[in-house]
């Protein structure tokens, strides 16, 4: 059973970065999964990237306890291209709509578990600009740490989670029709 939502990404001081359209297809503790078809799904972005992610799909982590959202991104074949996670606040649920405010920090995520953190000199030209809380700085520190432990102890949903759901997901499109 499937569910249509809409995602938001918001920054700190409310503006909307981006809109998707996914269908929530897994709940489980602490955490909503919301499957992104580029095929199906319209994606509304504030400031269009200059090289558009290629065609495929991806399974959104969102998190509801922990302060972090991960992004899984396949292509178009079911291959892990890379997976971000965003260090953000606690998720919300109004209805079908699903809020996130992204801190900017970012662990990105390669085939083999290469990793690096990404956007620090965002992190911290943001937090003046936009009047980060205390409790907020403390949110996206301990998100990207929350992060790097994921990643590193293969925790889930690194565990390889995402991978056997992207092809349970593909292999049956046709029931999101």
């Amino acid at each position: 059973m499937t569910e249509a939502v809409v995602g938001r990404k918001l920054k700190f001081d409310g503006s909307v970065r981006y809109e998707w359209d996914g269908d929530v297809v897994e709940e489980l503790p602490g955490w909503l999964i919301v499957f992104h078809d580029q095929t199906r799904h319209e994606k509304r972005d504030s400031k269009p990237a200059a090289d558009e992610s290629s065609a495929g799909s991806g399974l959104h982590y969102v998190g509801l306890v922990e302060p972090v959202t991960v992004l899984f991104w396949f292509d178009s074949d079911g291959r892990f291209v890379d997976a971000k996670c965003d260090a953000a606040l606690p998720a919300t649920r109004h209805g079908s709509t699903i809020d996130f405010v992204d801190l900017d920090l970012d662990v990105v995520v390669l085939p083999g578990f290469q990793h690096y953190v990404r956007d620090q000199d965002v992190f911290a030209e943001r937090s003046v600009s936009m009047g980060y809380s205390e409790e907020a700085k403390r949110a996206a520190h301990l998100g990207i740490l929350h992060s790097l432990r994921l990643v590193r102890r293969r925790q889930f949903p690194f565990g390889g989670h995402a991978e056997r759901l992207i092809v349970k997901l593909t292999s049956g499109a046709a029931a999101f029709e």
